[in-house]
């Protein structure tokens, strides 16, 4: 027996399999090379199957030889078709990427914390509606209650209750001292104060009822202005991803990686080529990876059952992707993070491959920065669970409405103690301070898009098939759409890699 044959005999029975006399003849056959190379794979498969495997037998060794030479010859077809013809245009520009608002997030867990939080989110709120030209008159709540009946006032206030009731609208608002009651009852008042979200900084312009009741006759949102977006004087562009998903059986790695091919000049007819030699930027909004323990029995959804074999298989995929391609990483409530937002980025400890890459650069959940002066407003999005269900006209199929409404609050995440955890701090990082050029959000798996006031508002697909779950919430994802935004003219082009000419047909 030789050595090397010794050496991974030795390797199988440690790590808790044994050999069967077929398969131990089997790998006496192979050369050290390929033998070292059959047995890594086997363990590994063995390690991952959902089967209990307990023999390594000829069969098995075999397959996985098989697949092992299936998969060589994939990627050498796949590096020659991927290999750029030509110098890619957006190569021929450095990376101009700004992080702002980039100060230590500080959490605390005491009474004070949470106090301090909803001050906070008061303060930048108010701030932003008295910069409205028809704030000039508002005054404060306790203003309001030392009025006579019968006066005019606008108000601003946080909204602690939300109570309709048969054709009307209670609601209950503070601000740092006092509180009041309102009562809507016209019924486009009323259609327009449905859609407040509980713990929403919101305007009232209202007349006095009772001493402690006002008679809402419009709700102003702090919203953002209409005003022409900021533009690249580079001809680049960004792709806007989310909901990726490695490590899932539902996850369509053919589609990721005819995206990642695109990306390289190897498919596509001459203008979508000219358009990937663009790309500067490939921004994925959180859930790079399917993770552990996030629903019940997800085991049995998993192909990859490890959280760092997910992000090891990931940077593996993310490799491919251009030397020139800057990629941009936000963590979801799938990722190696905490769910509370803001989100911290997602660590080396799990995703060491990744941050190996010097093209890659993680960051907090939701982020606000600047893409060759273009500024852009990235958020998972995990509070669409929330604004879909509960307001009134809206649907998990058309999740751009529920981002609209977030822009128009000016946060990503209003209300608090809901589905989505927000952790509480002496400052709300979750306002929207300024008004973005482009809005991102994933997190529900269905694509749209829209322009809003100057702004562009992309909700981005996924690149997993339909769950077990949303069959039975009956949602159907936008999978394997990838929108291409041109950082110059704000175009966007929505490319699908379902099908072979990457047109859109929704």
């Amino acid at each position: 027996m030789s050595e090397e044959l010794r050496e991974n005999l030795r390797r199988v029975i440690e790590a808790g399999y044994q050999l069967s006399a077929d398969g131990f003849e089997y790998m006496s056959g192979l050369d050290a090379g390929s033998l070292r190379k059959v047995v890594d794979d086997a363990i590994h498969t063995a390690n991952i199957s959902r089967a209990e495997i307990t023999i390594l037998d000829q069969q098995f060794l075999e397959s996985i030889q098989e697949k092992a030479q299936q998969k060589t010859t994939t990627e050498g077809i796949q590096a020659s078709t991927m290999k750029p013809c030509v110098r890619p245009i957006a190569a021929d520009y450095d990376a101009q990427i700004s992080i702002l608002d980039d100060h230590p997030y500080e959490s605390s867990g005491d009474l004070d914390g949470f106090i301090e939080y909803f001050r906070s989110r008061f303060k930048k709120i108010s701030g932003i509606l008295r910069k409205r030209i028809d704030m000039r008159d508002v005054v404060t709540i306790g203003s309001t209650l030392k009025m006579p009946l019968k006066s005019k006032a606008k108000v601003i206030g946080i909204v602690t209750r939300k109570r309709p009731s048969s054709s009307r609208l209670f609601l209950d608002i503070e601000d740092d001292e006092d509180a009041i009651t309102v009562l809507a009852s016209d019924q486009e008042t009323v259609r327009k104060g449905l859609s407040i979200l509980v713990d929403q900084v919101i305007c009232v312009d209202a007349v006095k009822y009772k001493q402690d009741l006002l008679i809402a006759n419009d709700f102003i949102w702090p919203d953002i202005p209409m005003q022409p977006p900021r533009r690249s004087e580079e001809p680049v562009c960004a792709a806007l991803l989310a909901d990726v998903h490695v490590g899932s059986v539902h996850f369509r790695e053919d589609l990721f990686t005819r995206f990642i091919s695109w990306l390289r000049g190897g498919i596509g007819n001459s203008r979508h080529r000219k358009l990937a030699s663009r790309v500067k930027y490939l921004v994925i909004a959180g859930d790079l990876v399917d993770g552990i323990g996030i629903y019940p029995n997800q085991l049995d959804e998993l192909e990859i059952p490890s959280i760092r074999e997910q992000y090891e298989e990931a940077a593996r995929m993310l490799a491919e992707v251009p030397d020139h391609v800057e990629i941009i990483i936000l963590p979801g409530n799938h990722d190696a993070v905490r769910n509370s937002l803001p989100q911290p980025p997602i660590g080396r400890e799990y995703a060491e491959n990744l941050h190996d890459d010097a093209r890659t650069r993680f960051l907090v959940n939701p982020c606000r920065l600047q893409l060759n002066g273009v500024e852009v407003y990235i958020s998972h999005g995990k509070a669409l669970d929330e604004i879909l269900s509960q307001v009134p006209g809206m649907d998990f199929q058309h999740p751009i409405r529920g981002m609209e409404l977030l822009l128009r609050c000016r946060h990503v995440a209003p209300t608090y103690g809901s589905s989505t955890p927000i952790a509480p701090a002496r400052e709300d990082r979750l306002v929207i301070e300024s008004p973005p050029d482009i809005f991102q959000m994933g997190h529900i798996h269905v694509h749209g898009r829209k322009k809003y006031k100057g702004t562009t508002l992309i909700s981005s697909g996924s690149w997993q098939e339909q769950t077990p779950f949303q069959k039975r919430v009956n949602l159907v994802p936008s999978v394997g759409i990838a929108p291409i935004v041109d950082l110059q003219t704000h175009r966007v082009e929505e490319l699908d890699f379902k099908s072979e000419d990457l047109v859109l047909s929704l």
